[in-house]
């Protein structure tokens, strides 16, 4: 006699974790566009590093987990993904400041280069998405050629831009699901 294993499945009550993920990102983004762009203080890279290690760490590993549980890969990897650049990033400016090391700029380079390539094939999968998360990611794509070309004023010029996408993107995943209804368009892609 065998045994029947019979499977059960139930759809989650999880909220689309992408919307809190945007807004962190958003905010992360947004501050550090500011001190690359020279529009705020070298003084200021205690604060960013504080909000890169939160906004941009913890709460993208914490939107990755929920990504994974909603059964979305997309979520999970990107801000899974991310979080890991957000608290490396974090961890390598408290390293410089507190003297621990030095900068080696080549390997900065290659650190970009690295998450540029990440982000290339991200930017691929985004295609499927909708208008508002692929000129995030396009942006941020760009955002990173010019990191790796040490461009990084202009960097910090198209990264406020990127933010601000981010955050638009974001508050359109909220006021859409509360309202129950386009509110902020995303522009769906035609499949």
């Amino acid at each position: 006699m065998s045994e029947e294993k019979i499977l059960v499945v139930r759809e989650n009550n999880i909220a689309d974790p992408s919307t809190v993920g945007l807004a962190s990102f958003a905010i992360a983004l947004f501050c550090l566009s500011f001190l690359n762009a020279g529009l705020v203080s070298g003084k200021s890279i205690g604060l960013i590093i504080a909000i890169a290690l939160i906004s941009g760490g913890l709460v993208h590993f914490i939107v990755a987990l929920w990504g994974f549980a909603k059964n979305e890969i997309y979520t999970a990897i990107v801000f899974g993904s991310y979080g890991a650049f957000w608290t490396s990033f974090s961890l390598f400016q408290l390293g410089v400041i507190l003297k621990w090391f030095e900068v080696d700029p080549g390997m900065m380079t290659v650190f970009f280069i690295a998450w540029t390539i990440f982000t290339f094939f991200i930017w691929v999968a985004t295609l499927v998405t909708n208008k508002a998360v692929i000129t995030v990611i396009t942006t941020l794509l760009i955002v990173f050629i010019l990191l790796d070309l040490g461009l990084g004023q202009w960097a910090g010029y198209l990264g406020i831009f990127t933010a601000l996408a981010a955050f638009y993107t974001s508050a359109a995943g909220l006021l859409n699901t509360l309202y129950g209804r386009e509110v902020l368009p995303v522009g769906p892609v035609k499949k």
